[in-house]
């Protein structure tokens, strides 16, 4: 009987996993708005290696999404988190690298590949993970996340408020620690500065 409970669970995960899977894999594919900081940013070339940054995130209960600034500017570097949870990744096996990187995935813990379908993976459980190289997109939805990532890339943030009313912070290597939000944030990295313009003031004529 225990033996048929177990089998029935680990059915029921793989299965969640799946529809799971099939719902990312529809909201990756429906990035056809780009994120407004673009307006902004300069970005690299397509094939030559971007400018690196460090960000790093920390959060009780909340997710995170890594996208692409465009199909020619995917997310590369590496990423370290411990988590409890869900992690999506959009490898380079479903869709090319801009530069040819490779997906490189280790985990360890209690954390399991439960769904491998054309390069789109779902792993979950409670440990941590490894990624290296180049993806299209990677998600994030649990608890107790710790992560650093050094690279290039968009992210969208969303939380919930914990028991303290924090719903968790991000930071740069400056160590300024910023909100992480209800939703809403989508920092860059490596960081965006928006600088204020300052008005031109042009005289038509001189004075009499």
């Amino acid at each position: 009987m225990t033996m048929l409970v177990s089998r029935w669970k680990s059915l029921a995960v793989v299965g969640v996993g799946a529809i799971v899977l099939a719902g990312a894999s529809i909201a990756f594919g429906q990035q056809s708005k780009k994120p407004a900081v673009l307006k902004d940013a300069a970005a690299p070339s397509a094939t030559a290696k971007p400018e690196y940054g460090e960000f790093n995130m920390s959060t009780t209960l909340g997710s995170f999404k890594m996208i692409e600034y465009n199909d020619d500017h995917q997310p590369e570097g590496h990423l370290e988190m411990s988590f409890s949870g869900t992690v999506l990744i959009d490898t380079d096996q479903a869709f090319k690298h801009n530069r040819g990187l490779k997906t490189s995935v280790k985990f360890s813990g209690n954390v399991r590949q439960e769904v491998s379908y054309h390069g789109r993976n779902v792993y979950h459980g409670n440990g941590t993970i490894v990624v290296d190289g180049g993806w299209h997109a990677l998600q994030f939805f649990g608890r107790d996340l710790k992560a650093k990532f050094v690279g290039y890339s968009v992210f969208r943030l969303a939380g919930e408020f914990d028991k303290n009313l924090e719903t968790g912070f991000f930071w740069y290597s400056d160590g300024k620690k910023i909100d992480w939000g209800t939703g809403g944030n989508q920092p860059t990295c490596p960081r965006t500065v928006f600088g204020v313009q300052k008005p031109k003031v042009e005289i038509s004529g001189k004075g009499g």
